[in-house]
């Protein structure tokens, strides 16, 4: 005889029926039945409205969380997920070595917690350092950018290029940015980008994950991805719900994020 014990939303149903009920009824029809109105009640995380996310397993293809499919193509604003590629571009040009050691501009944090904090003095210095055609090389490369990167994009300076002055990004191309961090795919695969991932750890949580945040021009984002998936998460709102979309993208690993 096999006993399930069973915990939570399920487990409480089933304490509502007496010994003999459960021997009487719980059939097999009557258990997979319940079983599954239970995991379609409670199995799904609710998320706000007008949230998008998209998730990919390591060796599967990318779905659909929640939201709308016609939201991938949309142009948007890449926000402070842009940080990423100028940090990219400084470990390839060697302007940052270490990722801990404190930049210029950052108030002594270094590399991971000014991407992690997404602070965006150090970042303008850094764009200003690397120059706008060698950035812009960069941009285009990283696959983040729709179309072809304006020779004067970085017009109005470093503070402008810390989340991307007027390029776009999609959601699709977000994702697929997070997709080849996980898997180790070019570009993002030669030594400069693979440092790249440890700037994207965010210590102190209760699940190891790599990702950046972004919140610009009515964007909200959050790309990146742990042992098993990438994860982009994005929703039109003011920069005062970025929690919503940490939360949001912690939570399809379970657990809630640490000190938002």
């Amino acid at each position: 005889m096999v006993v399930l014990r069973l915990f939570g939303p399920i487990g409480a149903i089933l304490e509502g029926f007496s010994d003999s009920d459960r021997v009487r009824d719980m059939n097999g029809t009557w258990l997979i039945g319940l079983l599954v109105m239970c995991a379609t009640v409670w199995g799904e995380e609710k998320y706000p409205d007008g949230m998008t996310i998209l998730e990919t397993s390591k060796s599967g293809e990318m779905r659909l969380v929640t939201g709308n499919k016609a939201e991938m193509e949309v142009l948007r604003e890449p926000a402070s997920t842009f940080k990423v590629v100028i940090a990219w571009a400084a470990l390839e040009s060697g302007l940052v070595q270490d990722v801990e050691k404190p930049l210029e501009g950052a108030d002594g944090l270094g590399l991971r917690e000014s991407l992690q904090k997404s602070i965006n003095p150090p970042f303008a210095i850094l764009a200003e350092k690397i120059g706008a055609d060698r950035l812009g090389e960069f941009a285009g490369r990283s696959g983040l950018i729709e179309g072809t990167i304006p020779k004067d994009w970085m017009r109005a300076g470093g503070q402008e290029a810390a989340h991307a002055a007027d390029l776009k990004t999609t959601l699709e191309r977000e994702h697929e940015m997070a997709v080849a961090w996980m898997r180790g795919a070019a570009p993002w695969n030669g030594d400069a980008g693979k440092k790249l991932q440890e700037a994207l750890v965010w210590r102190g949580q209760k699940v190891l994950l790599r990702a950046k945040t972004g919140s610009f021009g009515g964007c909200l984002w959050m790309t990146g991805y742990g042992e098993d998936k990438a994860v982009t998460v994005f929703m039109a709102g003011p920069a005062t719900r970025r929690p919503e979309i940490i939360k949001a993208f912690y939570s399809r690993w379970g657990v809630e994020p640490v000190n938002l």
